[in-house]
């Protein structure tokens, strides 16, 4: 991906103006106060003004309509000119910026099939800026493409972009600057993309569950139904009692029944299968520009163990894919020349995800699920399998080589990616660099689509207290660009976090830098929360400084009797204390910094956000702190009762209100620290915490528990 200086450019072109001026005859005319620029350049604005014009086609795909109005928009901002938009109808002229597919371009000038629905191209020729592209997407990713890498705008998310203000904009030529991505399904779940303003710029063009993407911005890469589908196939309300074979069965007969989550089906039935094909025809028929029509297991439950079934997993080498390969292929055989242009994907998952022998048909997809794979490693580096780091064991079979080995016997392969903490949205993830080299692994072995599933779940685009904003713009400019460069990948990383955050990023980095580093050397889960993160990742040790049964000196009658109003602040710790993990004092420390720094409301914002992953972590930590304190001060009463002559069973009823004083007075300073962190998380729609419907409580949550169990 290129990225282009304006300001080099025309402080080139100003020196050159100036050389030029110095060998010509007569001195340069500038009486009129404007800018000296070359006639090598192409001078879209000079001072404000323009005699360029937009033109589109008098019949253009309607994004391509948006696309010009979107540029016209974006050159009055940044430079205050407003270009006309015409049509090719009218009669050309020297300077024009084209978009789109018009009769301005010479025939064959550009492979429309080869751009299909998304590639683009910004080019020159004499005077004139070409930004076309495929006619449904493509136009206006080139659009946005020159805005960012020629002009200096970033879009970074839905409430954060950069527009630069400047009076001339001259353009060096273009020879050609062709993008034609290499995925050709890009879809991320992260909340901040049901916005179409930020998910169009991103070019991300796939299925997200809390949005569309309008015709005027290019529609969606339609995939009907999106997953887990099998459920849609067969109703097992309707034909379980009269027809239990349609449904997967256990060795004695038995239907294998899942209780959270819909019954698989008998994929050698052949009434089931008949019954599939019609019902995948009636969902092909029913959804307009349709794709990919899904065809795949439900989320749980095992494979039918009936006698044909199991007949063949044996042809397959033990695979239960190999059922679910024929079951698909057969479908989209049947359906292939009713519906040539659709393409059939099946999961990849869990049980299935080993490849079998049979070769799924040349229009069916594999869809590759890694969710038990550690994330905090490449997935051709690691072969653990985790759900949290005290009991990541080493795969037999890793998904690096299960992803090699579907791609050497199927055409195309998705990947449905887990890219945040499915127990914990808030919690610290994986590293950036990962993602990296992950994608790029994608696209070395025949991965054509990629969903990646980030925090989506929640009802406002902030339902992440970590970088959610960051990693999922990264992952997009991924699938963009698999192969960019190291040097325009960090790069990336820096320009987000600046434009972002502010003058203060730097610290962010540091804190960014400093968490990588750490949990570099563990394997983590998508499913791993706070409290496996504190036990194997950042511990909070407890010390323990005397004998729990040592009397402490200077605990008096009184102090005992009026245990109420005497300040226990030295006992608190008098037995043990918890050590703070190093990252929760160097969170707030950094985080105060770039906050120092921050310019507007919006970065203050941002960063605040962000820092809730680190209160997160302190209230983990000062949960603790409170059971240690109460502990420490039962302790010191009790002990300290039995050096006094106090009668047992005063000492009794003593002991017993004094717990339950130290449960309160302990229980209030943690509440009040949860109670501010959930209102604050509120306060930013960070609403839902963990997958699987669990929001933050309505009313008066017990703020005497860590977060997740409020």
């Amino acid at each position: 991906m290129k990225t282009k200086l304006l300001s080099m450019l025309l402080i080139i072109s100003m020196v050159l103006a100036v050389l030029v001026a110095c060998n010509a005859t007569g001195p340069a005319d500038d009486t009129d106060g404007s800018q000296q620029v070359l006639d090598s350049t192409l001078n879209l604005v000079v001072d404000g003004v323009s005699e360029y014009v937009i033109v589109r086609g008098e019949n253009a795909y309607i994004s391509e309509v948006t696309a010009s109005t979107e540029l016209q928009s974006y050159i009055k901002q940044i430079s205050g000119a407003k270009l006309p938009i015409v049509t090719d109808a009218t009669v050309p002229v020297e300077k024009e910026i084209v978009v789109g597919k018009t009769n301005r371009e010479a025939e064959g000038e550009f492979d429309r099939d080869e751009l299909g629905d998304d590639g683009l191209v910004i080019k020159t020729n004499g005077q004139k800026l070409f930004l076309v592209g495929g006619e449904q997407r493509g136009t206006l990713y080139a659009v946005y493409e020159f805005l960012e890498s020629y002009l200096g705008c970033g879009f970074y998310t839905a409430d954060v972009e950069k527009v630069p203000e400047m009076k001339t904009i001259a353009l060096e030529r273009i020879e050609e600057d062709k993008q034609i991505p290499i995925m050709e399904y890009r879809s991320a779940y992260w909340w901040d993309y049901a916005n179409q303003n930020i998910s169009v710029k991103r070019k991300l063009n796939g299925w997200t569950e809390n949005a569309d993407i309008s015709k005027e911005f290019g529609g969606k890469y339609i995939v009907n139904p999106f997953v887990h589908s099998f459920v849609y196939l067969v109703s097992f309300s309707e034909y379980s009692e009269t027809h239990p074979e349609y449904f997967a069965h256990n060795d004695d007969g038995t239907i294998i029944e899942n209780s959270s989550s819909p019954v698989q089906l008998c994929l050698t039935n052949e009434t089931v299968l008949q019954m599939s094909i019609e019902t995948v025809r009636n969902w092909i028929n029913s959804t307009p520009n349709i794709k990919v029509v899904d065809i795949s297991q439900n989320d749980g439950g095992g494979p039918c163990m009936c006698s044909d079934c199991q007949a063949v997993y044996a042809e397959e080498n033990g695979a239960y894919s190999g059922a679910v390969i024929r079951f698909v292929n057969a479908i989209a055989t049947a359906l292939k020349d009713e519906f040539p242009d659709v393409k059939f994907q099946t999961l990849a998952y869990q049980y299935t995800r080993d490849v079998c022998v049979t070769k799924p048909a040349e229009n069916v997809i594999i869809r590759l699920c890694p969710i038990e794979t550690c994330k905090n490693h490449p997935y051709d580096e690691c072969d653990v399998i985790t759900y949290q780091p005290s009991n990541s064991v080493v795969s037999d079979n890793s998904f690096a080589e299960d992803l090699k080995n579907w791609a050497e016997i199927s055409k195309a392969i998705y990947i449905w990616d887990y890219v945040t903490n499915y127990s914990d949205y808030c919690v610290n993830f994986s590293t950036f660099e990962t993602l990296k080299k992950n994608i790029r692994f994608f696209a070395d072995n025949k991965v054509k689509g990629v969903f990646a599933q980030g925090d989506g779940q929640g009802s406002s685009p902030n339902s992440s207290g970590e970088f959610g904003e960051l990693r999922a713009y990264l992952y997009l400019q991924l699938l963009w660009d698999p192969y960019m460069s190291d040097e325009e990948y960090y790069g990336l990383i820096e320009d987000f976090m600046q434009n972002v955050y502010g003058p203060g990023w730097t610290y962010l980095k540091e804190f960014l830098d400093y968490r990588f580093d750490h949990e570099k050397d563990f394997h983590a889960s998508c499913y791993e929360d706070h409290k496996g993160l504190q036990a194997e990742v950042y511990p909070n040790e407890i010390v323990h400084t005397r004998d729990t049964t040592e009397i402490p000196e200077g605990v008096t009658l009184e102090m005992i009797q009026n245990y109420e109003t005497t300040d226990w602040t030295p006992y608190s710790t008098y037995y043990s204390h918890v050590e703070k993990a190093e990252i929760i004092d160097k969170g707030y420390d950094l985080f105060a910094k770039a906050m120092e720094l921050a310019e507007n409301d919006v970065q203050r914002a941002k960063i605040d956000k962000a820092l809730i992953q680190v209160q997160r972590l302190d209230s983990y930590y000062r949960s603790k702190v409170r059971a240690q304190k109460f502990s420490n001060l039962v302790k010191v009463f009790k002990n300290a009762l039995s050096g006094l002559e106090i009668a047992e069973d005063e000492q009794a009823t003593l002991k017993i209100a004094a717990e339950l004083y130290f449960s309160k007075i302990t229980s209030a300073e943690y509440s009040e620290f949860n109670k501010e962190l959930y209102n604050k998380m509120l306060s930013y729609g960070v609403n839902r915490m963990r997958e699987g419907g669990y929001y933050l409580p309505d009313g008066e949550p017990n703020f005497t528990k860590v977060p997740l169990e409020w």
